[in-house]
């Protein structure tokens, strides 16, 4: 398996992410291509394969392209450029963004499925499969039998399941099942443990390292296995920390925790 970052909570330009990625032992990123980093919408089709170079030279790999949480529309010059500069990149897949529910659910479902199919006609195309990740909330796809919904008449080839262990730990069931559910097109896993706190309003979750919350890393491992799992694991980080050292840190001890863990 490898093991990639989720770049959303990294600052600064290619080289000083690429740093931290070595320092902290993983294999590579899963590279946010957003506005207000270092590759973005408007300059992927040059900088991305760029930054495949660099990282390649340094021995790292863009496992993942995040793209904007709203790239939903598959016919949008956005959608086409970022496809065709992973393409160019050799960057093997992309996270859409999220389609969210309006309120008519049978309607919503048939526009997402439509709009799925046509980013597998993207992927064809280009060669870069599309992926939808499980966020919990009012969206499609939010779990394990909801992504199933989606995908059930795509080739797994073009459009891929993107797991997260934090958001299922919230909306869905038994990650085991999660994982057998979309068994056909699972390519994907984001890391996110899950922590409760009560506050005056009620209680929130929140983010934080793996091991420390209420994902049972036990069943993640046994639903890995069971499926043999073998590909790009993405530690997404989304907790804070005092600095980049303490990130780093943590970057180290989740990584251990997790080889040990998923072994």
């Amino acid at each position: 398996m490898r093991y990639i970052y989720f770049t959303k909570m990294l600052q600064g330009d290619l080289k000083a992410i690429m740093v931290f990625l070595k320092d902290a032992g993983l294999d590579g990123a899963d590279l946010a291509v957003r506005p207000g980093y270092p590759v973005h919408p408007g300059n992927a089709l040059a900088e991305l394969p760029k930054a495949a170079k660099a990282f390649a030279d340094e021995g790292l790999t863009i496992g993942l392209v995040s793209a904007p949480t709203d790239l939903v529309d598959p016919e949008s010059a956005a959608a086409r450029t970022l496809f065709e500069a992973a393409g160019k990149a050799g960057v093997p897949a992309i996270k859409l963004g999220y389609f969210p529910y309006r309120g008519n659910f049978d309607a919503g479902l048939a526009d997402t499925r439509r709009k799925l199919a046509r980013f597998a006609k993207l992927a064809v195309k280009t060669g870069v499969r599309a992926c939808y990740h499980t966020h919990s909330g009012s969206l499609y796809g939010n779990n394990g039998p909801a992504l199933r919904l989606l995908l059930q008449d795509l080739d797994p080839h073009q459009v891929g399941a993107f797991l997260d262990t934090g958001h299922i730990a919230l909306g869905g069931g038994p990650i085991r099942m999660e994982i057998d559910t979309v068994r056909p097109w699972f390519s994907l896993l984001a890391i996110k443990d899950i922590v409760w706190d009560r506050q005056k309003s009620g209680w929130r979750s929140r983010v934080a390292p793996a091991g420390e919350g209420i994902v049972h890393w036990n069943e993640v491992a046994q639903g890995l296995k069971e499926c043999r799992f073998n590909g790009t694991i993405s530690l997404h980080g989304e907790y804070e920390t005092k600095d980049l050292d303490e990130r780093r840190r943590l970057a180290k001890e989740e990584l251990a925790f997790l080889k040990k863990q998923l072994a």
